[in-house]
């Protein structure tokens, strides 16, 4: 497999160890340890503050975000996974959660609500079921869902766990793990309560995505008729990656296994059975190797893919009702030397504002960003880019 960039191909040979069976690094010791000290918002606070976490090598870096400026406070932080593909959280009900790919494990925490602070989950950490290596992708639980999903590359497989509200706890749910395809990447919910799962196969020769359907009473999988559903030409290796997904559609980043693909795959969902189908004009041309994606909260009107062959972020309008995607003026935006993962503020300023954020690896450094959220444009916040400890890579955003 031929990566075109030293940081591509850290984060791709993270995934694919197992695959080449070489050994890995030793993994951490799971410490039960507390994040604190987070400085809290000074200026026009909401009740409930808002808080960034990043993945770095063996650690958790921590952030209060100031609700007036999007600017980010000293980061603070807490023993992590050596290594990790997966990062989601509850949003609102103050919990995060990180695959630890070495252990073949999920590390959670629960998130203090005043400083931010975080706090191993009782029972964490989690297993996978599988043999290490393989912890990949995580499926942030749906607002009303009850059940997180992670991805296996090493098993090719999904696992399910039933999600305890209060406790954060994580409970294998029946038959779990589930078969899925070649080396599944990530994971999303969609349609009502996250009623459908769907995988990206990573190394599929078609960039299958792999479709199930959730029973709400149970959480088990079962495959979605025509799954996996192909992303690109059989043998051409289109590496589907990063996923999203609105209410109706399902964005799939194509990074491609040996070249970059530079596309996003769209997808209309059926309601009633999950199934997918190629929207028209589909694919979308984005900037050099799209492996992070993220939308724009609540209304999902802009989506936003972390280029990072160029290092750049792309920005398009999504069309509520054709699942269409158009560039926003100025788009593709320069996002520093190395960009990796991204992560949108769950709160819009005053002025409709909303924050994003985007983890330089190289640089030590997280870039944030104002986004317009009548246009999608961006804008730098001041004081960007922000100190984030050693290479920053995943983010996300909690409101606990």
């Amino acid at each position: 497999m031929r990566m075109k960039s030293a940081r591509k191909a850290l984060l791709i040979a993270v995934a694919f160890a197992m695959l080449l069976s070489l050994p890995g690094c030793m993994g951490n010791t799971h410490v039960e340890d507390t994040l604190g000290g987070l400085t809290g918002c000074v200026n026009n606070c909401s009740p409930n503050p808002e808080f960034l976490y990043a993945t770095s090598p063996d650690h958790i870096s921590g952030f209060t975000i100031n609700l007036s400026t999007g600017a980010l406070g000293t980061p603070v932080q807490i023993a992590g996974p050596n290594q990790s593909i997966g990062l989601a959280s509850t949003v609102t009900l103050g919990h995060v959660y990180v695959s630890d790919f070495l252990n073949d494990t999920i590390e959670g925490f629960s998130v203090n609500s005043t400083t931010g602070g975080l706090t191993s989950i009782t029972g964490s950490p989690f297993s996978l079921g599988g043999n290490p290596p393989g912890a990949g992708g995580l499926s942030a639980i749906v607002p009303g869902g009850n059940y997180l999903y992670a991805t296996d590359l090493n098993a090719n497989a999904a696992t399910g766990f039933a999600f305890d509200s209060a406790s954060g706890t994580l409970t294998p749910v029946p038959g779990s793990p589930f078969p899925a395809g070649a080396s599944p990447m990530q994971a999303v919910q969609a349609g009502l309560q996250g009623k459908f799962l769907y995988v990206s196969n990573y190394n599929d020769s078609a960039g299958g995505i792999s479709a199930f359907a959730i029973d709400f009473n149970t959480g088990s999988l079962t495959p979605i008729q025509g799954s996996p559903f192909p992303t690109g030409a059989a043998g051409s290796f289109p590496g589907p990656s990063a996923l999203v997904a609105t209410s109706n559609f399902l964005y799939v980043a194509l990074a491609g296994t040996a070249n970059a693909n530079n596309k996003i795959v769209a997808f209309a969902i059926d309601g009633a059975t999950g199934a997918l189908t190629a929207i028209p004009g589909s694919p979308f041309t984005t900037g050099t190797d799209p492996l992070y994606m993220t939308l724009l909260p609540v209304t999902n009107k802009f989506l936003f893919t972390a280029n990072i062959q160029d290092g750049t972020i792309s920005v398009f309008t999504v069309d509520g009702v054709s699942g269409s995607l158009t560039p926003v003026s100025g788009s593709p935006v320069a996002a520093g030397s190395s960009v990796a993962g991204l992560a949108i503020s769950q709160i819009s300023t005053a002025s409709g504002k909303y924050f994003l954020y985007a983890a330089d690896s190289q640089a030590n450094a997280i870039n944030g960003y104002t986004v317009d959220g009548n246009n999608g444009t961006l804008a730098p916040i001041a004081g960007s880019p922000f100190p984030a400890g050693n290479s920053p890579a995943l983010l996300t955003v909690v409101v606990p």
